[in-house]
């Protein structure tokens, strides 16, 4: 191989690997915005239903000593609920604090940000199945007067548990599409000189 294109090859991809290595380190100002939005709504979800499991567990926990019958029943079934909802936020809390904007490339942003919206509506949908399933108790209660009470305390807290969860996932899907795929279509548009690379997105 002639030298000075040995030397040209060799320098050319020195240049090319430290441009890689510092489009690694130092994210684009509109991708770092859009993932640093990703994980600030993802810390905010976390936040608000660890708090909203917790008021109901502190509620549950004292109304429960202090009511009988089917109320009773109702706040306990608020706790036992309540307490996996604090430990779904805590996970996606934790998960929320390990993410680095600095370590995502496009392609991860997108990824996440497509994924998190899937994850709602299919929380959506068990949102639906818990409603249904809460009113199945309480028409069972109906059948079984033994057990009424407990059933329909039970009943209504899932009822009243599930549709608190499915407005949350709906509010929460629709911000995450509303705001997220703006910045996503931009950023999958507009390529680095100008030439356009542009991806359908449902």
């Amino acid at each position: 191989m002639n030298p000075l294109r040995h030397l040209l090859l060799t320098a050319g991809s020195l240049l090319l690997g430290s441009a890689a290595t510092a489009q690694r380190q130092s994210p684009p100002p509109e991708l770092s915005a859009f993932s640093e939005q990703r994980i600030k709504h993802q810390k905010t979800l976390g936040l608000t239903l660890g708090s909203f499991a917790i008021a109901n567990i502190a509620v549950g926990a004292i109304a429960t000593g202090q009511t009988t019958g089917e109320t009773k029943y109702f706040h306990k079934m608020n706790v036992y609920w309540n307490l996996v909802n604090l430990g779904i936020a805590g996970a996606g809390l934790l998960a929320s604090r390990k993410r680095k904007v600095e370590g995502e490339t496009l392609a991860d942003a997108v990824r996440q940000h497509e994924n998190m919206k899937q994850i709602l509506l299919v929380n959506a949908g068990l949102d639906v199945a818990y409603v249904i399933g809460g009113a199945y108790l309480r028409e069972r209660s109906e059948s079984h007067p033994d057990n009424a009470d407990q059933l329909r305390g039970y009943g209504k807290s899932i009822m009243a548990q599930g549709g608190f969860l499915l407005a949350f996932d709906l509010v929460n899907y629709f911000i995450f599409k509303n705001r997220g795929d703006k910045q996503e279509k931009l950023l999958l548009s507009a390529g680095p000189s100008g030439v356009g690379v542009v991806f359908p997105i449902r």
